[in-house]
């Protein structure tokens, strides 16, 4: 493979972890020019600007995060294949709005929004289970990258297989209660999945320089990653602690929410620039000499 048709790789795939960040920050900055024009008041998710003129970008981002997320190759089968189901999941919640009420009625909504919902999570169950197949054919034909070739993959393959098929069951057999409540199912999944992404790279990152000091993954366990893993679940904990428990936080799901997605798009920052020059850790491309 010549030295120029790699760098061109490699360009793509810096375009492709840059397209994350740049996407976060669209969000954001949307997300901050509609709470700025109403006084910094905010509402109680994230999801919940569907319902503002934040709407377009919150659909348009989230579907673009998860094509970003699916067309990545993760540094291992593993991290790939909890990337793709997260991928899968910032579909859902993308095309099934939260609810604004605090009982929801399905009868009481409007018929176009019932229709789009129904339309698009259909189309999204179709189209995903012929991209499964192709991905799973795909992986028959690369035994050197195969999905289910460790146990992590494994385990991320009965992830993505189990969410699907939740969601899935869900929609075709309680249609209203996936109306009223897939959007919040389906972000609990993502948001699982990505914090199983982060926790992933810890133990990657130990053994890459394991191998450079010629010691034990163990002895590196503690690095930037764990560190940010182990944040993610404590920005978890205490969350859930100061609102549902104790009422003292106001607008929990917006903040826990809001701390999750920075932690994962500093996560995804600190990676790139980890592997600006090597797609797969430990593996460089060299660009070519001027």
């Amino acid at each position: 493979m010549s030295s120029d048709y790699q760098y061109d790789l490699l360009r793509t795939y810096r375009y492709v972890r840059a397209g994350m960040i740049f996407l976060v920050a669209l969000l954001g900055t949307s997300l901050f020019i509609e709470a700025r024009a109403h006084h910094f008041s905010i509402q109680p998710s994230i999801s919940a600007y569907y319902y503002t003129p934040v709407k377009p970008v919150f659909v348009a981002a989230l579907c673009a995060i998860g094509v970003l997320m699916i067309v990545y190759r993760g540094n291992t089968s593993a991290e790939d294949g909890f990337l793709n189901a997260s991928g899968f999941l910032a579909f859902v919640v993308a095309f099934v709005p939260t609810r604004p009420e605090d009982s929801c009625v399905v009868s009481d909504l409007p018929g176009d929004t019932v229709s789009a919902i129904s339309n698009n999570t259909s189309a999204l169950f179709i189209v995903a289970t012929a991209a499964f197949v192709f991905t799973m054919l795909l992986e028959r034909l690369s035994p050197d990258r195969n999905l289910l070739g460790s146990r992590g993959g494994q385990a991320s393959v009965v992830f993505s297989l189990l969410a699907f098929a939740l969601l899935a069951l869900y929609f075709v057999t309680r249609r209203d209660s996936f109306i009223c409540n897939g959007h919040n199912t389906a972000a609990v999944l993502l948001f699982v999945g990505i914090v199983i992404v982060v926790g992933l790279n810890g133990w990657g990152l130990a053994v890459k320089q394991a191998a450079q000091t010629n010691t034990t993954p163990r002895e590196h366990r503690w690095n930037r990653y764990f560190y940010g893993f182990v944040l993610m679940l404590v920005s978890i904990a205490l969350v859930v602690v100061l609102g549902p428990v104790t009422h003292v936080l106001a607008n929990w799901v917006f903040w826990l929410e809001g701390a999750l997605i920075g932690q994962f798009a500093t996560f995804w920052i600190t990676q790139t620039a980890e592997l600006w020059n090597e797609p797969q850790r430990g593996a460089p491309i060299v660009p070519p000499k001027s």
